[in-house]
This record gives structure tokens, sequence and C-alpha cells, in this order.
């Protein structure tokens, strides 16, 4: 009877110290995904009538401004109209090193009257970054308004983000 005490214990120890070797690297998965931090970039005024979207595009460098391998970066734009009221929320994209990505929203889709007039909306967007990387970066971004029926851009503005954690 005693034996099997034992042989019991020795059983429940080794399952204790099996699942313990689990628990460091899922809590370290954890902290590597809290490792974003948000930063809020350059707010730029534009305006679409019934017809046209804007295009946010951004481009991720492949090296940090100190030459150090650059990791995937996230973008998600927010629309707020005159009064700061939020009109749109895009979904969050990640950009990997050395990538293009845009996010597309349509006149459309924004629930909000505009010019009685010709439907036009006035509004400004907010990007927000998310940063994995401790160091600087320069992010090449571009605002384009371009006509849903023909792809034609009839306004194009270009920026660059320096973004900091």
């Amino acid at each position: 009877m005693l034996n099997r005490v034992r042989s019991l214990l020795f059983k429940a120890t080794l399952i204790l110290v099996g699942i313990s070797l689990f628990q460091p690297s899922a809590n370290a998965q954890k902290r590597e995904e809290q490792r974003e931090t948000i930063v809020p970039g350059q707010t730029a005024m534009a305006w679409m009538a019934y017809g046209e979207l804007i295009r946010f595009r951004a481009f991720n460098p492949t090296q940090t401004e100190s030459g150090g391998a650059n990791e995937s970066i996230n973008v998600q734009i927010k629309l707020y109209d005159e009064r700061g009221a939020l009109l749109r929320e895009t979904p969050t994209v990640a950009i990997p090193p050395g990538e293009f990505r845009w996010i597309d929203i349509k006149r459309e889709d924004l629930n909000v009257v505009g010019d009685p007039q010709t439907g036009r909306v006035q509004f400004r967007t907010q990007p927000l970054w998310g940063l994995r990387s401790q160091t600087r970066l320069h992010i090449p971004t571009s605002l384009d308004l371009v006509d849903q029926n023909t792809g034609a851009g009839t306004f194009r503005f270009y920026f660059n983000v320096e973004a900091l954690p």
C-alpha cells in the first residue's frame, strides 16, 4: 500500500512539473503580444462625394532608421466629422517589412448625409499605428481620393510618418 501511495505521488509530481514547463512559454507569448505600442498618426482633412473612395496607403521599410531589421507594423484608420464624432473605424491591417498595404473607405459606407446638394462629406482621418519596434521609423504614406468608376485619382496627398514607439 505504501509503495502504491509513493507511486501515485511520484506520478502526480511528474504531471505538475510537466504542466509547469508549459506555463512560461504561454506567458512569453502574451508578453510578446503586449509589446505593441499604439501611436496616433498625423491627421489629414479630406472630403468625398458619392462614387468616390478615400485610399490610405502605407509602405513599411525593411530597415529602421538605425539600419536594423524592421518588424511588421499595424495600421487602423478612423474618420471623424467636424464635431469629432467617429464616422468610421477600419479593421487593423498588418504591413510586413518591405511591403505596401492600403485601406479603402467608400463614401457610401459613411452613414452621414453630407452636403444637401452634392452629398459631399468633409472629415478628418486619424491613422493609429501599432508598433513593436523600439526605434524610429519613417513610413511613407499617401491619401488618395479615387473615382470608383474609373479608378482615377482626383486628389493625392503624400506625407512621411515619423513613428516613435
